[in-house]
């Protein structure tokens, strides 16, 4: 037989081996997203198993055989399964196994009762409440705690504490100045949390807390600012809206109030309202569907959004102005979520965009060579008093490459 023919029947064999492939895969109805796939780098990733039969998926170690993975050398974070039917009515399962590397630092590495205790033992300073017509206004943002950047959650959590000894400071230093404040505000601008679902869940081989206890370091945390600011207001009031971080899942779309951000927060409110002592504290939540938040102070009205609306945020909220949704009614408008600090005038309103407290990007910084410095935003409103006048950005810390 000639090379020609050969090679004739060669490419023959091989386009009949593809199609056939190909209506295998077209015949199993295999979902877009659920076909086999390896994404793996030195910090962990996922793999996308081989689909099995309906009840024959072996555990998460066996499918790393899919793809030729040492149990040695990853262990798994979490396990996602799908199923669906054949072409010919059989049920097909195939599973999402996310994994880091076996020697990095994971939940159980960290001393997460020595976090609580710290935490515990936070004593603020003591000051008399003043009355006044005045709102001062403290904005903490994007804190990911159990986020492994930077130190990691310990370094996060110790930079939120001083950053409250500061706010505080801060807060004497305006009063001594002579502004009548008789209300704090402390904004809770969403992503309190690295959680489990930004980056197709990748994150999870990053975290050095599993989510509930990230969600508890976030409670205690809130409670000790509430702690420290209670005493020194006639009325505090905490609002707050949901990030992407804190969203619980992302297997069905849900009412954007399901947030571990919204759930810290309303488990603080009910200790509050379990002791007297807080019974000035106000806490004021979106309505159901929404994930922006407006607020009157005293004249003044405080827009809050976490920021992964758009990226446009000053198109965002002027479409929001024209639509008349509440938001858009802002004269400050208080967002996070990009991790750097922004001032801008947009005609009379006042956008603020506030830094991240975590403990940094290197992603970001291995793709633009730039990193932000932490901070929490203070400022004051309220009877007139121009927003701009008190501005300051607080316990800013330049993270270490």
């Amino acid at each position: 037989m000639s090379e020609e023919v050969n090679n004739i029947l060669n490419k023959a064999l091989i386009n009949a081996d593809l199609n056939s492939m190909q209506n295998d895969v077209k015949q199993s109805n295999v979902p877009q997203d659920w076909r086999a796939k390896l994404d793996i780098g030195a910090d962990g990733g996922y793999f996308i198993s081989t689909p099995r039969n309906a009840n024959e998926l072996p555990d998460a170690v066996e499918l790393f055989k899919d793809f030729d993975l040492d149990p040695k050398d990853w262990v798994v974070v979490s396990v996602r399964k799908s199923r669906w039917q054949r072409y010919d009515g059989e049920w097909l399962e195939a599973a999402r196994v996310n994994v880091k590397p076996a020697n990095q630092q994971g939940p159980s590495d960290i001393d997460y009762d020595n976090l609580v205790k710290e935490i515990s033992e936070y004593e603020p300073r003591k000051a008399q409440p003043i009355s006044g017509p005045l709102y001062a206004i403290y904005a903490i943002g994007d804190t990911q705690y159990g986020k492994d950047a930077g130190g990691g959650t310990e370094e996060t959590v110790k930079r939120v504490l001083r950053g409250l000894d500061e706010a505080v400071a801060r807060h004497e230093e305006l009063l001594a100045s002579g502004r009548r404040i008789g209300t704090v505000v402390l904004p809770q601008l969403g992503d309190c949390i690295e959680g489990s679902t930004s980056q197709n869940g990748k994150v999870i081989g990053r975290s050095d807390l599993g989510v509930t206890q990230q969600v508890r370091i976030g409670r205690r945390l809130l409670m000790a600012w509430v702690k420290a600011f209670a005493p020194l207001c006639e009325e505090l009031i905490i609002p707050v809206v949901p990030g992407n971080h804190d969203e619980p899942h992302r297997i069905m779309m849900t009412d954007p109030i399901d947030s571990w951000q919204i759930e810290v927060v309303a488990a603080v409110q009910d200790a509050c309202e379990m002791n007297p002592a807080f019974s000035h504290v106000k806490f004021c939540y979106p309505p159901s569907d929404h994930a922006t938040l407006a607020i009157n102070l005293g004249g003044t009205v405080l827009g809050l959004a976490h920021g992964h609306q758009a990226r446009d945020m000053g198109k965002w909220i002027s479409g929001q102005a024209t639509g008349r949704t509440p938001v858009g009614s802002a004269d400050v408008l208080m967002t996070g979520h990009f991790h750097h600090f922004r001032a801008d005038q947009i005609g009379p309103r006042l956008w603020i965009q506030v830094p991240a407290m975590d403990g940094g990007s290197a992603w970001f910084r291995d793709k633009s060579g730039l990193e932000s410095p932490t901070g929490i935003v203070s400022l004051v409103v309220g009877d007139g008093h121009d927003p701009r006048r008190d501005l300051a950005v607080l316990a800013g810390e330049q993270r270490v490459p």
